[in-house]
């Protein structure tokens, strides 16, 4: 009973953490292309040329810049990596963002085998891993270190 109560608090508590990490995704996207160079007016007066109001081929605009993500993007997968007592699943994009923000909350007192010992601390409190230990460990280290990537940037 007190096994399942902390797994549930933990695994609550690593929602609410991973969801607070996201929350400021896609503030300092670059927003138009207002480094595309202005359309020249034609000079020698030919006609074959487009009118100013005219946009260019297609093949002749420079791309806009892409906006370059505030934060390491994880894997997209649904693939189940966990489930707990209770049954609820937990996919390996999930797992990998609960990772990161146990990371971005422990800071620099995080111990360097975290996801290992989160894998033996959820097969002592019942928890199941259909997928195998190889796939919840990938999940959890991809999002440990996609966050220490992210915390160097924030200092």
């Amino acid at each position: 009973m007190t096994k399942t109560i902390a797994i549930r608090l933990a695994v609550s508590g690593l929602l609410l953490i991973g969801a607070a990490a996201c929350d400021g995704d896609g503030g300092n996207a670059a927003a138009g292309s207002s480094s595309a160079p202005a359309p020249s007016t034609p000079s020698g007066g030919t006609t074959d040329a487009p009118p100013p109001s005219a946009a260019p081929p297609t093949s002749a605009r420079p791309s806009p810049p892409r906006p370059t993500p505030s934060d390491p993007k994880i894997t997209n997968s649904r693939q189940i990596v966990m489930i707990d007592p209770d049954g609820k699943r937990y996919t390996f994009t999930r797992m990998a963002q609960m990772a990161a923000g146990m990371r971005v909350t422990m800071g620099e007192n995080a111990p360097s085998d975290f996801c290992e010992k989160s894998y033996r601390r959820g097969v002592e409190g019942g928890g199941s891993f259909p997928a195998g230990r190889d796939a919840f460990l990938a999940a959890c280290r991809e999002g440990w270190r996609k966050s220490e990537r992210w915390m160097r940037r924030q200092q």
